[in-house]
Parts: structure tokens; sequence; C-alpha cells
């Protein structure tokens, strides 16, 4: 009996151009330069192979986003405090890097704007995101540090809201030590109702 091909492999070395494609486009010439033909251009490729990954700059730029900072970023270094603040290390540095500054003003205009964008944005990069944080709060009830959280996204949001203003509105202020220090607090406190409710 001969087997059935359902579909094309996936090519990661394809995949690797399109991505580079993608960010040397950004990094160039901005956001709005971001499109399908020169993509397919710079990557050596075809509209047909980019459409069968991404329908529009939009959905590039996420897969770009994806390949460069990943999904799992929460660390495990067995100990709540020092997870959180290397977490927010790595955020702050997510933030200031040159693709993110390049993106986040047109990510953020089209996400608005397309409902379907929006949603392939959260399920291929926030939500994977979010449930890093959250594994990262369970294995910290593991160790006895803290009770699980009832709602973990607001936690990951904490952490993540701040910084995201900061580089959306610069004149807020920096995302320095200060501010990643205040979000690790307020998380700690989340996670914790008696110290939320006395202010410790």
């Amino acid at each position: 009996m001969s087997e059935i091909v359902r579909g094309r492999p996936r090519n990661p070395a394809l995949d690797t151009a399109i991505v580079n494609a993608t960010e040397a486009v950004l990094l160039s010439d901005g956001y709005a330069a971001v499109n399908i033909d020169r993509v397919a251009k710079l990557a050596g490729t075809t509209r047909a192979a980019i459409y069968r990954r991404a329908k529009t700059r939009g959905e590039l730029v996420v897969g770009l986003l994806v390949s460069r900072f990943g999904v799992d970023p929460a660390p495990d270094t067995g100990e709540l405090h020092q997870d959180l603040r290397h977490l927010q290390e790595l955020q702050r540095d997510f933030f200031i890097d040159p693709v993110i500054q390049a993106a986040l003003a047109g990510v953020l205009s089209d996400l608005r704007a397309d409902d379907h964008l929006g949603a392939v944005f959260y399920a291929r990069f926030m939500a994977p995101r979010r449930r890093s944080v959250a594994a990262m709060l369970a294995r910290a009830t593991d160790r006895g540090e803290i009770p699980l959280p009832a709602e973990p996204n607001i936690v990951s949001d904490l952490l993540t809201g701040p910084l995201l203003l900061r580089a959306v509105m610069p004149p807020t202020g920096p995302i320095d030590d200060a501010l990643l220090n205040a979000t690790v607090r307020a998380a700690l406190n989340a996670c914790s109702p008696l110290a939320a409710s006395d202010g410790g």
C-alpha cells in the first residue's frame, strides 16, 4: 500500500532565510517596508513559499519574534525572587533590542486593525510566554515558596506591562533597575495574598 503524503515538509533552512530576510528589511527600512515580495526576493524564494508561512507583514514579524526571542523565557534558578529578577533582565533586553524598537509601534497598530493577526500573535508568541511564567510560578509552588496563584496571567502582565509602557512611551522613563525591582515586588505581592494585603 502506498504511503499518503500529507503536505510538503517544512524546510528549516528556508525558514531561517525568511526570518533573516524579514529582520534585514525591518532593521534597514522599518516595519512599513516589510512585505511578502521583498522578503521573498531577499530570502531567495517564492511568494508561494512565504504564503505557506505568513500571509501578511505582521505574520512575518511574528515569525521573526518567535525565532529570535523564543517562547519559554522564564528561568529556573531554584528560587522565585531570582527567577523573577532574571526574567525581567531578559525582558529589558527584549524591549531595548533593535528588532523590537523597529517593530513595536507598527505591530501594535496592525494588531488593533487586524483581528486575525491579533489571534496569531497571541497564539504563537504571547500565550506560550505566559505559559512559561505560569510554569515558573508552579515550580515555586512545588518548592513551597508561594501558594499557587489563581491568575498567573495577571502576574505575567504585571511583569511585562510596565516595561511595555516605557518602551512605547519613552518620556515615561527608562527601563532601568528601579523599574525591574518594582515589577518583581509587584509580582511577588500578587503571588502572596498576605503580603499584598499588608503591603509587605
